[in-house]
């Protein structure tokens, strides 16, 4: 694989081009590397008692949809945000999956995901956090999660 960097001062935001033989299976996998690193420097403006916080998208858990009102999960910290659920799947990087009818996961951060007879219980690096998967979405994070390695 060739890398090549050009920096061009006329730009307003980083460009990225990938050319590839017509016969690449990398392609997605390039490309889902490609937004990846763009996300890790997008922050989205939560709030937390009244005060308005920057957060780095990278540092999200998971979103939680709770009494008309989205939690927003840090691994130190819980800001709340007026958006939907379904306003921020939309808008969020494809590393940001649902896991059930009211939340929205980080799988950049999962540590681990349990599969029992109670239910499905996804833990995350670095924090006590916890977050159940419903039986609908649990084989296809379980997929998601082996693609990753």
């Amino acid at each position: 694989m060739k890398i090549h960097v050009v920096v061009d001062p006329q730009l307003t935001e980083p460009e990225v081009t990938v050319r590839v033989p017509s016969r690449t299976p990398l392609v997605d996998q390039v490309v889902a590397a490609v937004e990846n690193v763009a996300a890790g420097d997008r922050q989205l403006t939560f709030s937390w008692h009244g005060e308005r916080y920057r957060v780095n998208l990278v540092d999200i858990l998971f979103f939680e949809a709770n009494d008309h009102q989205v939690a927003v999960h840090t691994a130190t910290a819980m800001y709340t945000t007026s958006q939907r659920l379904y306003e921020l799947a939309d808008s969020l990087p494809p590393q940001f999956t649902r896991v059930s009818k009211s939340a929205i996961l980080n799988r950049a951060q999962v540590f681990s995901l349990e599969h029992s007879v109670t239910g499905n219980l996804v833990k995350f690096q670095n924090s006590h956090k916890q977050l159940y998967v419903s039986r609908r979405y649990y084989q296809a994070l379980k997929r998601a999660l082996e693609e990753k390695g």
